[in-house]
């Protein structure tokens, strides 16, 4: 029992590889507002990153043109606002109005967002506040918001972004910095869809626009191979030599002959060689093409999953 304790110990140690920041920025470039509009969802190519897959951003519950170009403007929010008020509101968040992106973990990633940042304008009539909200907990509670260095801004109730004076308006084509917000735990080591949405309200109008720009998910991934399929028999273990490799060529003694399959994962979690069918009693990897770095050697046989770590160091 200790010697599978301490196996187990290793392995997982072994599986937690580098992680690799990244900041996936949405500029809403490929929008068009017009008679040829591109509707409510953002044709822009998304971000890319390693160990993650962003998708589009899409309005929903709000009208089905974009008010401007380049940006992802929409109106038809909620009302509750009243012209030159700033103190007097009565609308409340529609769930069934709002801008939603969803962000999904590659295979073998584990996925943290560690803030997300974002740009925004209202026209003259648009929403007085908004707010984001995530799938973690089916979009019940705001996510924790603040506002970094712009006083027409400001944080209230419980984490509800606020245009703070209405007299407040932007030359044409501005943006409005300043909004964060810090997703979490909840958002924190995730393997499966984070989906997050983007609720406005209080609008002094039905035609009063809420728009957002540059929107930016700052995170990390990191890669997990094969947790749920690991073996925990001591025997089931196989050698691993040099390890370090200092040129790449790699021996591998299997404790079974029924190998089915051998793959080689980098630490964003892509399978960079695969061999099938393997019988030898050593077999040998060539590796020297391959980056510096840390790597996973995963063997599998018909019945158990095995992995080691390997590193290249040239």
């Amino acid at each position: 029992m200790i010697k599978k304790l301490l196996l187990c110990t290793l392995v997982v140690a072994g599986l937690n590889g580098a992680s690799q920041s990244f900041s996936g920025m949405y500029p809403f470039t490929g929008v068009t507002s017009g008679t040829a509009n591109t509707g409510t969802t953002d044709p822009t190519p998304p971000p890319t990153a390693p160990g993650l897959t962003f998708g589009s951003f899409s309005a929903v519950g709000t009208s089905s043109v974009p008010s401007t170009s380049g940006a992802f403007s929409f109106s038809g929010w909620g009302p509750g606002a009243t012209n030159g008020d700033d103190a007097t509101f009565t609308g409340s968040l529609n769930p069934g109005q709002y801008y939603g992106v969803t962000l999904t973990p590659s295979n073998n990633s584990s996925v943290t967002i560690n803030s997300i940042t974002f740009n925004m304008v209202r026209s003259t009539t648009g929403p007085r506040h908004w707010a984001l909200r995530g799938n973690a907990d089916s979009y019940a509670v705001n996510l924790p918001a603040s506002v970094n260095s712009n006083t027409n801004l400001a944080v209230v109730a419980t984490d509800v972004f606020f245009w703070a004076m209405d007299s407040y308006t932007l030359a044409t084509g501005k943006q409005v910095k300043g909004c964060t917000v810090t997703p979490g735990a909840s958002y924190s080591n995730q393997t499966t869809p984070m989906t997050f949405r983007f609720y406005a309200y209080d609008s002094e109008g039905s035609v009063g626009t809420f728009r957002i720009d540059t929107v930016i998910f700052n995170g990390s991934a990191s890669i997990v191979v094969g947790l749920n399929t690991l073996t925990h028999d001591l025997r089931a273990k196989f050698k691993l030599y040099p390890n370090p490799s200092n040129d790449g060529l790699v021996t591998i003694e299997p404790s079974l002959l029924s190998i089915t399959k051998i793959e080689v994962i980098n630490i964003l979690g892509a399978v960079v060689l695969t061999k099938s069918t393997l019988s030898e009693e050593k077999i040998k990897l060539e590796l020297g093409t391959l980056p510096a770095g840390t790597y996973f050697v995963r063997m599998s046989s018909e019945s158990k999953t095995s992995t080691e770590k390997l590193i290249i160091s040239k």
